[in-house]
Parts: structure tokens; sequence; C-alpha cells
């Protein structure tokens, strides 16, 4: 256990490193980053389309709305994408008959959970220090966060194996998580969804989790947010899975790359 925590801490360590290797800001990326998107999305959604949100939304500035859905997005993207070829990526180290290769997968979520925090935590101080949240509600987020890094990791496990196996997978994960994004409420609020799709997109477990980042960040209190033990069911059942999955076909990766 102690070896495959210190192979993880080494493992994220490198690929954040290599993220902002050689430029000339350096480590300042992660923070400059999410200050430019944010500007971007007030002066885009604030000043030019202008789109109207309900009282229930929690705030009336779209682009704030936007930005709560698209921090916990990021990490479940690029934790999801990169998992799918994680195996694969690094071949030489799962060929080593002792490398744990599972770790490869829990270092890329691992990896997007930083970036995304990063970017979650210069978006809280923004809200706190413009007056247009509360931290009464940040404390959701300790819920939050381990459901998106199970669910991530369990749907990030069987893509790697299935990708080992199908190459095709990776090209396939591109599309899905395309069509995910637009059946997830980032970009709109679930109270623009038609009533008779408004149940199904419900079930979207990342329709749980953003819902959790808005009431976390915006909602000013600690309050159960409606499909969270669905979420927590549906993240469960997939890290098993996921988990079972693994190491079942965990023995053939090398033969298989």
């Amino acid at each position: 256990m102690t070896v495959r925590l210190f192979l993880l801490k080494e493992l994220v360590k490198r690929d954040f490193q290599s993220r902002y290797a050689g430029s000339l800001l350096g480590f300042l990326w992660p923070l400059v980053q999410p200050l430019w998107q944010l500007a971007l999305f007030t002066y885009v959604f604030s000043m030019v389309l202008r789109i109207p949100l309900g009282d229930e939304e929690g705030t009336k500035n779209f682009a704030i709305f936007l930005f709560c859905g698209l921090v916990p997005w990021m990490a479940v993207h690029e934790g999801i994408v990169r998992s799918a070829t994680a195996i694969t990526d690094n071949a030489q180290l799962v060929k080593k008959v002792s490398f744990p290769a599972q770790v490869l997968v829990l270092a890329v979520v691992l990896g997007g959970l930083i970036q995304s925090a990063i970017a979650g935590g210069v978006f809280a101080a923004y809200l706190l220090a413009t007056g247009q949240g509360q931290a009464g509600g940040l404390p959701l987020l300790l819920l939050a966060v381990p459901l998106q890094v199970a669910l991530t990791l369990g749907c990030g496990l069987i893509l790697c194996c299935l990708h080992t196996l199908f190459r095709d997978t990776a090209q396939v994960v591109s599309l899905v998580m395309t069509a995910w994004f637009y059946l997830t409420p980032i970009v709109y609020p679930l109270s623009q969804v038609p009533e008779g799709f408004r149940s199904w997109v419900g079930w979207n477990p990342l329709t749980t989790v953003v819902s959790l980042y808005r009431q976390a960040f915006l909602g000013g209190e600690t309050t159960w947010v409606d499909g969270t033990g669905r979420l927590a069911l549906v993240a469960l059942l997939l890290l098993v899975a996921g988990s079972g999955l693994f190491r079942r076909l965990a023995p053939g990766f090398a033969d298989e790359i």
C-alpha cells in the first residue's frame, strides 16, 4: 500500500509539472486560466448574450451560473477521456510485472481533480470577494467531490479496459462526452428543460453533481440536493464494476499493448 501511494503521488506530481514545464508563468497558469475564463464568460453572457435566469438559480449572472457547472465538468471530462488511454499510453510501465496498473487511472483522475480544484478555489474566492456567494454551502463539496471522483474513477476503469481491447474506444468516448456535456444542465438551467424530458435529465448523475456545486457556491446553506442518493448509488455501482473488470483483465494488459 505504501508503494502504491508513493507511485500515485509521483505520477500526479509528474503530470502536474509536465503541464507547465518550460512555460514562462509556470505554476501561475492554473490561477490565470480560470480567471481568464471567468472574465470572458462575464463579458459574453452578461454584456452580449444576456441570457436570463430565474430566481431559483441562485444568481442572475449567467457567467457565474455557467462556471459553477464547468468546475466539476472539467475534472470529470479530463479524468474520463485521459483514463481511457491511461494503460496504452504507459505501455512500458504496465509491462513491468510488479507495476500496479490501476494507479495510472487513479493518477489521471486526481490530476484532473487538482486542476478543477484550483479553478474552484479561485472561483470561490471571487464570489466571496464580490459578495456574489456565501460560504454556508461550501461544506457540500465534502460530499460532492468524493462522489464525483468515484463516478469518474468507475467510468475510467471500465473505459481503460475497453480501450486496451478495442482501440476505437477513445474516439467513441470523445463523442459520448460531447453529448454528455449538452445533456447535463451546465449551459442551461434544469428548469428550462421541457417537462417531458426533465425527469430523464434528472437521472443523469452529472446533473446532481452540478446541482451540488451550484448549491455549494451559490445556495448559501448546506441542504440536501435532490438526486444525491441516486448519484451515490450509480457512482458506487460503477466503481465496483470498474474495479472488478480491471482486476479480471489486468493480467492480460501486457499482451494486448
